[in-house]
């Protein structure tokens, strides 16, 4: 990767590789070894799939991969394909006891540690090799998420590992809390679109590791990073605490060539700021929610985001309320596209407004005095109509809800 660092990132990028099949493991070796090559620190083996492989695979999957390896069977509970008993998992890690070389780390449930004393026995007698605790819920966040984290802590392991799907934004911040009360090395990660924030900034965070697909088909999580994405889009080893906080703000976001475009301009001006999805449902509720988490946390430093659909009207409402600044612009369409965060406070802005403008002079369109059709009523057609009114000219909008057609013509007068 290019560009200079702040500060290099103690988290360890890992990359998960799944063998389904025995007959699969050359070229699962070669897909690590790639990832290794290309920036993954440790190699996952997700070998859920082929427990009855034995010793044999074991020894090769940790003899032949570059870099160092955590060897993982995910329960069917848990979101594998693990589906054995306490008693074949405890034989799969009396296996791995036994190997020449072990691996550096094994993970194993919390849910079949702490209900098995086979498994426990197992797991301590592991040596060299070092035990992950691991807990994944695929639902949402447990309600007793503090209790779980307290309790795992609390075990004979050396790390834990807490996960679970997010429901908004504000569940990935909670990561960050887990992350700072931590009383031993700890992974704290969010699945899901509205999880990524957890991800990529895990290691700035204090996170023990993060996770990155070798590419866009093997993803083991939902919202999971690839290697390149984590690297290159978001430059994951130069974050730190410091790092301010930016984003798109939307539902739903999908494909954005912003987050590799901002990024990419912040490595380039040595700015210390990262650009990431940041998806929020629909409705004033959700926004407000949001952002009063985002900006009001003392430690997230979040400093501004990109608003699009459908918040860019809520946004000139929440920032008014949280008595912060409007621009004329925003103002007079009553919606706002960018949102700014600094020490003087919160401003709205609205750049749909210029860039449409800009274009259409350009263009020697008669903008001053003539007349234009608006297609649609939502925040960029505020934003047209407003710019062409002030400039004088006559407008027509036209679309599909004629009441949204009628509002927007009330609020622009």
């Amino acid at each position: 990767m290019s560009g200079a660092c702040y500060l290099d990132s103690v988290s360890i990028i890992t990359v998960p590789i799944a063998v389904c099949d025995p007959a699969d493991l050359g070229k699962a070796i070669d897909a690590a070894n790639h990832a290794a090559g290309t920036g993954g620190d440790l190699i996952e083996w997700r070998l859920d799939l082929v427990v009855d492989a034995g010793p044999s695979l074991l020894t090769t999957v940790v003899r032949d991969t570059d870099v160092g390896s955590l060897l993982t069977l995910r329960s069917v509970e848990e979101g594998g394909g693990f589906g054995g008993t306490d008693e074949d998992l405890a034989e799969w890690i009396g296996q791995i006891a036994d190997l020449d070389t072990p691996p550096i780390w094994v993970d194993v449930e919390y849910a079949r540690w702490s209900r098995s004393e086979a498994v426990r026995s197992a797991a301590a007698s592991l040596g060299q090799a070092k035990l992950l605790l691991s807990f994944h819920d695929f639902t949402g966040r447990p309600a007793d998420l503090l209790r779980i984290a307290r309790d795992m802590q609390e075990a004979e392991c050396d790390a834990v590992k807490l996960v679970w799907r997010a429901r908004s934004v504000r569940d990935a911040v909670e990561c960050r809390d887990l992350l700072a009360d931590r009383s031993k090395p700890m992974i704290a990660l969010c699945m899901g679109p509205h999880g990524v924030m957890s991800r990529i900034m895990a290691g700035a965070w204090g996170g023990l590791m993060t996770f990155a697909a070798a590419d866009d088909s093997s993803a083991t999580a939902p919202g999971q990073p690839t290697l390149e994405q984590l690297q290159s889009w978001y430059r994951f080893r130069c974050l730190d605490a410091n790092t301010s906080i930016y984003g798109l703000i939307g539902d739903p976001l999908g494909a954005s060539p912003g987050y590799e475009l901002h990024n990419r301009d912040f490595e380039t001006a040595k700015f210390n700021g990262v650009y990431l999805p940041l998806p929020t449902a629909a409705g004033w509720e959700s926004l407000k929610a949001t952002l009063s988490t985002l900006i009001d946390h003392p430690s997230v430093h979040f400093r501004g985001a990109s608003i699009t659909l459908p918040h860019k009207s809520d946004l000139v409402r929440f920032v008014r309320e949280r008595g912060g600044d409007v621009s004329a612009i925003a103002a007079a369409c009553g919606a706002a596209n960018t949102l700014i965060v600094d020490e003087n406070g919160i401003c709205a802005d609205n750049t749909d407004a210029v860039g449409i403008l800009e274009p259409l002079l350009e263009r020697g369109a008669r903008v001053d005095g003539g007349r234009a059709a608006i297609l649609g009523a939502g925040g960029v057609a505020r934003a047209a109509a407003a710019i062409l009114l002030q400039r004088g000219s006559s407008i027509e909008v036209f679309n599909r809800s004629a009441e949204r057609a009628k509002q927007l013509a009330e609020d622009l007068g």
